[in-house]
């Protein structure tokens, strides 16, 4: 059976994926990419074969899926009490980058940047910074590790933690030369200090992590080392912070993903959307029972089937939010079931990040739009 598609953007590799018709869509599908008969689970292109049509397709996507959404949420602005000018731009746009809160601060580390799908030394944002919410003002810069992009960056009540990413070694012009990495390590804001832990068993990139009990979690990604794909993950793996020396430890893992979110939240660990091996979005939830070593199925992510895309998420206030491709603002509702419409954010966008701040405010950076990579952090409202 035939079948529309249109293409989606995914910093690391471009693939065909299946999109929803709606009306507005439909009408413009002509303009965006002819039809094309799909023989496999999954087809793409190479990256200078896509160009200009990459472009067109992801811009316009983005796009109508703000269009699509107008009236059927409420619009909420940045709070009042931090408006986004009060914190400073970051020096470069950026998306597939690490971000997370510890205390007032608010750290993002590295990143891609310039055009979408451009990979050199030159496309990776070269700085570890924090900024205060209460007071805003410029970012402050910190001593870093490795420039990387699809790094995982998340923090307890004492340290920042960065696991892996995904670093290009090519020139600018050149074949991407791209390799995972297997770095992890511990940051104090006290001392301003990064300490290495145990290195992963295999370099990883495009997965994401979450502190629950003394433990670091991962779960889904992929390793490339050195061409345009990568080895995917079938395990999650956790580190004990309280016995570092016993290392990474497998744990199950119910989906092979990667672009994904991964949240602790409720005394167990969620994992939401992400790109399949045979290139389907995925708006799959599922949560871990760190005690049961078991899994089960969640609500689903609501709106566009490309929402699981470079989805992001946080806990604020004590509720578990999630925003993708069509730039709404999820709230899981009281009793798991469903996802409520909670706001909006400022612009439509994936491989974004989202920082959790207090019941009525979250906080929005960077990410890759139809404006191309944002640089800006919001302040958004959420009831």
């Amino acid at each position: 059976m035939e079948k529309d598609v249109f293409l989606i953007g995914d910093i690391e590799r471009i693939t065909w994926q299946k999109f929803p018709r709606s009306p507005i869509l439909k009408l413009q599908s002509s303009l965006l990419i002819k039809r094309k008969r799909i023989m496999r689970k999954s087809e793409h292109w190479s990256r200078s074969n896509m160009g200009l049509v990459q472009r067109i397709a992801v811009l316009v996507c983005t796009v109508l899926c703000s269009l699509t959404t107008l009236g059927s949420v409420t619009t909420l602005a940045a709070d009042p009490a931090l408006p986004p000018s009060e914190i400073g731009p970051l020096p470069e746009g950026v998306a597939s980058f690490g971000a997370t809160g510890l205390g007032d601060w608010l750290y993002v580390y590295s990143g891609h940047t310039g055009k979408t799908h451009q990979y050199s030394k030159d496309h990776m944002l070269k700085g570890f910074y924090r900024v205060s919410l209460e007071k805003g003002g410029e970012w402050e810069k910190l001593e870093m590790g490795p420039p990387a992009q699809g790094v995982a960056l998340i923090a307890d009540d004492r340290f920042v933690y960065r696991i892996g990413g995904m670093q290009a070694r090519n020139e600018p012009g050149a074949s991407a030369d791209l390799h995972s990495l297997t770095d992890v390590a511990q940051f104090d804001p006290t001392t301003k200090k990064w300490r290495a832990l145990p290195e992963l068993p295999q370099p990883r990139s495009s997965h994401r992590a979450a502190v629950l009990d003394n433990k670091l979690y991962i779960f889904g990604g992929w390793s490339m080392r050195g061409g345009e794909d990568g080895e995917w993950f079938e395990k999650g793996l956790v580190l004990d912070l309280k016995d570092e020396k016993a290392g990474w430890k497998e744990v199950p893992q119910p989906a092979v993903r990667r672009a994904l979110e991964v949240i602790a939240f409720d005394g167990r660990i969620w994992m939401v959307g992400g790109l399949t091996e045979d290139g389907d979005i995925s708006n799959e939830a599922k949560s871990f029972d760190p005690k049961t070593q078991s899994w089960k199925d969640e609500a689903s992510i609501p709106g566009i089937s490309a929402n699981g895309n470079g989805i992001a998420g946080c806990v604020s206030g004590n509720r578990l939010y999630m925003a993708g491709m069509d730039g709404i603002i999820y709230r899981l509702a009281s009793d798991k079931s469903k996802w409520e419409n909670a706001g909006k954010l400022p612009s439509a966008r994936i491989h974004h990040r989202m920082v959790g701040w207090d019941a009525k405010r979250l906080i929005v950076v960077g990410g890759a739009s139809s404006a191309g990579h944002l640089k800006s952090t919001d302040a958004v409202a959420i009831e």
